[in-house]
């Protein structure tokens, strides 16, 4: 039987604890309102989320909704900033209780893992595979309102397996009600439960097929073999089991090639190299030239530096220097004289 662990909240109510979760909300958002009014008095608002967690009477504000639209339209739900340093207290006690569970194949939201280890491994992969001699397929699958529809009674089952303390769980309940279907995203415990969510399909490709090739970020998940009928019936298998085990489904799914490239974490990804997807440098371009024909400079220079990152870990020098190019041709055109570099 795994591991239940007992007396969490004294570790998530420590004020040591509260101090450091605060500092960790504060990345990012140090002109924010609720940033600025928590500063103000942050010794008394610390010393009074330290007792209310102690007795049991935390109860957090109400969510700011709002919708993002790109690369898909998705509701955010935001909490005030005092319940964020909560949740960072609350994840920072139980985050590596339930990551000693998950298995390495889940890259998503992972201390030393993201995007780009998802991509790299996914890229061993088809290496390894392609060694035989044998053609290497690709099974992708993506579930449709991943965190709209995880069921909370199923998700409860296996928090309770690993948490016995029961002021823990009271405070777990506060911004993850046990019943109804869905969590907010948005939320920094949203992210832990999904990924404990998503290692249920995890454990069902290496313990009941015995299929450790494959990498999964967040909902998304590419299985890599030599057989494509295999992957054929294993989709079926996955689809069935998601289905009625998890109250999820498919939105798509395909099985190609790897040798057609691998579309997955923004990525192209073939066997020597990778490429930037054709919709993400679309919608860059988009970005760039409506932010030089608007004159938002700041949203340019924080935007151009981040997908640079990003595009930096394919095979994209002449990629970064054409939209380098695209930007200082734009800039003429829309100010009739003068030059533009991208910022970075």
């Amino acid at each position: 039987m795994a591991r239940r662990y007992r007396n969490l909240i004294a570790q998530i109510a420590d004020k040591e604890n509260l101090w450091h979760s605060y500092h960790k909300a504060s990345i990012g958002r140090r002109s924010s309102s609720g940033y600025l009014n928590f500063k103000e008095c942050d010794a008394a608002a610390i010393d009074q989320l330290h007792e209310l967690l102690i007795s049991g009477e935390y109860r957090p504000g109400r969510y700011r909704e709002f919708w993002v639209y790109e690369p898909k339209p998705r509701q955010i739900a935001a909490l005030p900033f005092r319940d964020r340093v909560v949740q960072h207290a609350l994840i920072g006690v139980i985050g590596p209780l339930f990551e000693a569970g998950m298995l390495p194949q889940s890259h998503a939201c992972r201390k030393g893992m993201g995007m780009h280890s998802g991509a790299i491994r996914c890229q061993q992969l088809i290496r390894q595979l392609g060694k035989s001699g044998r053609p290497v397929f690709a099974l992708k699958t993506d579930f449709s309102r991943y965190f709209h529809s995880i069921k909370r009674d199923v998700l409860w089952q296996q928090i309770d397996r690993k948490i016995s303390c029961r002021a823990t769980r009271n405070l777990i309940e506060q911004f993850t009600p046990r019943e109804g279907v869905g969590i907010p995203i948005g939320n920094l415990s949203s992210q832990l439960w999904a990924n404990v969510y998503g290692t249920q399909v995890d454990r069902l490709l290496c313990q009941t097929f015995k299929t450790p090739t494959f990498i999964r970020y967040m909902d998304d998940i590419v299985v890599l073999h030599n057989s494509r009928a295999f992957l054929e019936e294993l989709q079926g298998f996955m689809e069935l089991f998601c289905n009625h085990a998890l109250g999820l489904r498919f939105s798509k799914w395909s099985i190609r090639p790897a040798s057609l490239g691998v579309n997955f974490l923004g990525y192209r990804i073939f066997r020597d190299y990778k490429l930037m997807r054709k919709q993400s440098v679309t919608r860059a371009k988009l970005k760039i030239r409506r932010y030089i024909t608007r004159g938002e400079w700041d949203r340019l220079r924080k935007f151009w530096p981040a997908w640079k990152g990003h595009a930096q870990w394919a095979d994209s020098h002449n990629l970064i220097n054409h939209l380098n190019n695209y930007a200082r041709e734009h800039y003429v055109r829309t100010h009739e004289h003068g030059q533009c570099t991208l910022p970075g």
